[in-house]
């Protein structure tokens, strides 16, 4: 499963000097205990205040998480306030009662509203990044995300439409240039991200996932058929029930297998064709790992009514950061150093009276 992944990975163009770069692992640090407090407080006091608190305890999640990722012992930082996140949030909730109030009032509006919406998506898409990435930083500088709204709107509603003309034929290329859109557009310090993924390696992903599927139910069917062949064998006509339910339970399991693969596989090929320069990023996620820990994670989650989110949380985090790595082609202090150097002599403010999370 893990062949369309390597086979992409075998496209990239990079020099000797980054194939045979020293990798520095990220470790993450967080413990389910610590982050249970966290996780049952932010739940208590967003349910008490009516969902006001939710904006700082998005905050105290993310730099829990973003301080407990580590790359070369120098912690993540998560440097946005809780005002500008529930600023946001109030903003979005007063659209959403206009929206409500108008559609009740005058029905025939709300298609109109419908393209109004679709029309500031790309912008909302766009201000989320920016925001998530200006109030990332590592090692005091900060990350950043700069695209227009002409780009946003061919990706995010062209291409979109697209796929769905196309009854998905078109998804994985999407799929190719919405994370092209994205890496892309970020950048470190002054230092701007490369994508180096070609299209063709999506639609291989996405081709697999189909085999993956007709095969899967190939062998569903096969097992079902077989079960109610021998089962039924001394009463003609009748099929034991348990039999048909465990076919939707089969089915389920192939197409969780499928998302899976589709997940692991588009994580592996995004990461792993991205570089800072000639320093390159490498993720190594397995299928059969990922499918391990979502089962056992909702196992875990639905046994305990919910209280072991924070362990599945933990636990899933530390594996997707503890199988990426940078390849470092270079002192990573001098290229951080730089990147400090630079962002000084730019001095460009980067808060604006529109700076708020539009929570996308």
């Amino acid at each position: 499963m893990e062949a369309a992944v390597n086979a992409a990975k075998g496209q990239v163009r990079s020099d000797d000097r980054t194939r045979l770069a020293p990798a520095s692992p990220f470790q993450f640090t967080g413990k389910a205990g610590e982050y249970f407090k966290i996780w049952i407080v932010n739940i208590l006091l967003t349910i008490l205040t009516l969902g006001i608190y939710s904006a700082w305890a998005k905050v105290r999640r993310k730099r829990y998480f973003y301080g407990n990722t580590l790359l070369q012992e120098s912690a993540f930082e998560y440097l946005a306030e809780p005002m500008q996140i529930l600023k946001g949030r109030l903003i979005a909730f007063a659209i959403f009662v206009v929206y409500l109030v108008v559609t009740s009032l005058v029905p025939p509006v709300a298609p109109v509203l419908g393209l109004a919406f679709m029309a500031v998506l790309p912008w909302l898409v766009v201000k989320a990044h920016a925001f998530n990435a200006r109030y990332s930083a590592y090692r005091n500088i900060r990350f950043d995300f700069r695209a227009n709204y002409g780009e946003a709107v061919g990706v995010y509603i062209g291409l979109a439409l697209l796929a769905g003309i196309t009854l998905g034929l078109a998804y994985p290329y999407y799929a190719y240039r919405r994370s092209r859109f994205v890496m892309a557009h970020s950048g470190y310090g002054i230092t701007p991200f490369t994508f180096s993924a070609p299209a063709k390696a999506f639609y291989m992903i996405y081709l697999k996932a189909v085999l993956i599927a007709i095969l899967g139910g190939v062998v569903v069917s096969v097992i079902v058929g077989m079960l109610q062949a021998g089962l039924a064998a001394g009463e003609p006509g009748k099929v034991p029930a348990y039999v048909m339910t465990l076919f939707p339970v089969f089915v389920i399991v192939v197409f969780l297998w499928v998302w899976v693969y589709i997940k692991t596989a588009s994580a592996n090929l995004v990461w792993s064709n991205t570089a800072l320069e000639r320093h390159r990023l490498r993720s190594t996620l397995k299928t059969s790992k990922m499918l391990w820990l979502y089962i056992t994670n909702a196992l875990a989650i639905a046994l305990s009514l919910g209280l072991m989110i924070p362990w599945a949380q933990i636990r899933t985090t530390r594996y997707r950061l503890e199988n990426m790595a940078l390849l470092t082609a270079g002192d990573l202090d001098d290229f951080v150093a730089s990147q400090r150097e630079g962002v000084a002599s730019a001095g460009e403010e980067i808060a604006d009276f529109f700076d708020f999370d539009v929570g996308i």
